[in-house]
């Protein structure tokens, strides 16, 4: 056994861990003239708003922005932070306009741009947090097995997964703000520009006309009245509940821009009724003249092809580290469902129907931006989604052999789409707003819209964006969590794609670490239980794996199946269950080996098993094997 891992090394040292780069070689930089293009008329495109979709969003933030594990404001100074490495103007605005309203002194506020933030962090448990968002913010992530150690030394596997759901949400939020700068309200900039003009910010593209500013901060008391309303009628320990409902109307409220409340879907098309030029015929929706409404002014260049082609596709690499891999599915355990209620939400109405566009389109923009991203699970997941909507246009969903090579050669061809003979001008367009936006920092600009607006309108723009909203959710949730690929969708996409070189990292794992379900599986399950009146736990089964109820009954934030003190809401941390808050326990979990020796051996004080192999770590110690190495013993 180690007697000092680089884990324990690492964290003495206050370093960062860190893997390498994806990207062999750095992509190109937008042309200048495209970063300093300016965009016009985006509240045209907001109007033609998905709404259940951006509500979804919204509950999604403010769920996880309130108290849980982590308090609210910690969990803003987080956000901050990773909207500061995501290059966001907007939620870095927001963010520390947030935490101003918490009464956060506006020193330790601006304290954050500061290249030594995180080193300076005196607390370790708190600087390891930010260490892993060091690492994490950006797309694609560096996250590594050495990254999971270091979090679980520090933190309970609940704790763990609420900072990578946040981590997500923040991402999704990010990627917005940068394929369409949120025009923002005129308190925010006010305030921003008051006191955050020492650290450089500025509104750039984010202060918009007075037709495009949003009216109202999505902060305060407005954030929490969100949260309270949609929690207000759920009954968070029956499945069978009515789903929460808002009934204020906060998307308008923020906005002010005037989206239409009325999404009734008379001929079942999946085009709303605001949105419908034909409500009762099946299939057909656009307006003729929709399109050539929104070309853009007489005069603006054609997109810069050149500009943007790039190797956006990189194998993936399994960088050395200290540790192994160890219980990954347990922290689908640890989710919290009302954070999820939100984001499972975006999911199902992004991917459960065609509507403005069809769901092969919606899962091909899928599989282009994580070719970017780098998420190889969610690279498998987009390839087998594309494949079985492509084969779901064959009768009985079946293709014909003679047809199989076409199919992948149209799937491969994603993996370099400019030179795809077989792709129209608005495919492609489509899919470089998808490329651009697969990291973060983004590359996108005002000439990706520009080049859209050529071929789509402002309805099919706004799916475009929505689709490409929920993605960075997924892409830097699953990368922090290293999540094993289902059987279904790994064994497809090496089988058809590994000839061009893709490969699933370290997505391979245990079969006990398995999901069960690619999504679109996951729904048509689910769809079947409700067919048959079942009531699905749709969380559960889709990680196949029970994650508590949200029963919550001190109202401290934390589930009471991760409260060790369900009673009272001053406290919660009790990972053993002894009846000792962690703070005060010398072996938090309850292993017979205490929490400073753990650390000196590079096992996890907040596990009695840290490698998740069936054998405890004072047993392995005994017997010199490494405990956090389920290979080992």
């Amino acid at each position: 056994m180690k007697t000092l891992s680089l884990l324990a090394t690492t964290i003495l040292a206050g370093h960062t861990l860190l893997a390498t780069s994806a990207w062999a070689d750095t992509p190109p930089v937008p042309p200048s003239q495209d970063l300093e293009q300016n965009y016009y008329d985006r509240q045209k495109i907001d109007i033609s708003n998905v709404r259940d979709f951006y509500e979804n969003l919204m509950i999604a933030d403010a769920m996880i922005h309130s108290d849980g594990m982590f308090d609210a404001k910690t969990k803003w100074k987080f956000t901050l932070y990773q909207m500061i490495l995501a290059g966001s103007n907007h939620h870095q605005a927001r963010s520390a306009y947030q935490l101003s309203l918490l009464g956060v002194p506006n020193e330790e506020i601006v304290a954050l741009w500061s290249p030594d933030f995180v080193s300076n962090i005196e607390d370790d448990r708190l600087r390891v947090a930010f260490e892993y968002l060091d690492v994490a913010s950006k797309l694609p992530t560096r996250v590594t097995a050495d990254t999971h150690a270091m979090l679980r030394t520090y933190y309970a596997d609940r704790q763990i997964v609420e900072l990578f759901e946040l981590t997500g949400i923040n991402a999704s939020m990010a990627t917005h703000d940068q394929i369409l700068p949120i025009a923002t309200d005129q308190e925010t900039i006010d305030w921003a520009n008051a006191n955050l003009s020492g650290v450089g910010w500025k509104p750039g593209h984010n202060q918009g006309s007075a037709n495009e500013q949003r009216a109202n901060p999505f902060v305060g008391e407005m954030l929490v009245a969100l949260h309270d309303e949609f929690v207000a009628d759920w009954n968070a320990g029956d499945l069978t509940a009515k789903a929460p409902q808002l009934t204020t109307d906060f998307l308008n409220q923020v906005t002010g821009y005037g989206i239409p409340l009325l999404t009734f879907d008379g001929d079942q098309d999946g085009i709303e009724e605001p949105f419908d030029f034909y409500p009762a015929e099946y299939l057909r929706w656009e307006d003729p003249d929709a399109k050539s409404a929104n070309l853009p002014p007489a005069g603006t260049p054609p997109f810069n092809v050149a500009a943007y082609d790039y190797k956006y596709f990189e194998p993936a690499t399994i960088p050395a580290t200290e540790h192994s891999y160890s219980e990954r599915h347990k922290l689908d355990n640890s989710w919290s469902r009302k954070s999820s209620l939100g984001t499972l939400g975006m999911d199902a109405f992004t991917l459960q129907r065609d509507r403005a566009l069809t769901l092969q389109r919606k899962w091909e923009l899928f599989f282009v931006y994580q070719l970017a991203s780098g998420c190889v699970h969610c690279q498998a997941h987009g390839a087998f989604g594309t494949f079985q909507e492509m084969e779901d246009d064959y009768v009985y969903d079946k293709i014909p052999p003679q047809d199989m090579p076409m199919v992948v050669n149209k799937i491969r061809s994603l993996m370099d789409f400019e030179r795809a003979d077989h792709l129209s001008a608005a495919d492609k367009a489509a899919f470089r707003l998808a490329r651009d936006a697969g990291t973060l920092p983004g590359r996108t600009t005002a000439a990706h819209i520009e080049e859209l607006r050529r071929h789509y309108n402002d309805r099919e723009i706004q799916e475009i964006i929505t689709t490409l909203v929920l993605t960075p959710w997924l892409s830097t949730v699953m990368q922090s969590q290293s999540t094993v690929t289902d059987q279904y969708s790994m064994s497809w996409t090496m089988k058809n794609l590994g000839a061009m070189g893709w490969n699933p990292g370290v997505h391979t794992g245990l079969p006990l670490e398995q999901r069960p379900y690619h999504m679109s599986q996951y729904y048509g399950v689910v769809g079947g239980d409700m067919m048959s009146g079942i009531v699905s736990d749709a969380i559960s089964e889709w990680l196949d794996i029970t994650v508590p109820l949200g029963v919550d009954s001190d109202g401290d934030g934390v589930e009471n199946g991760f409260d060790g003190f369900p009673n009272d809401p001053t406290r919660w941390a009790d990972t053993d269950g002894d009846g000792i808050e962690d703070k005060s326990d010398s072996d938090i979990d309850g292993d017979g080996i205490p929490n400073n020796q753990e650390i000196s051996a590079g096992s996890f004080p907040y596990k009695a098993d840290s490698d998740g192999d069936g054998i405890g770590d004072a047993e392995e110690v005994q017997a010199g094997s490494d405990p956090t190495d389920p290979r080992s013993m």
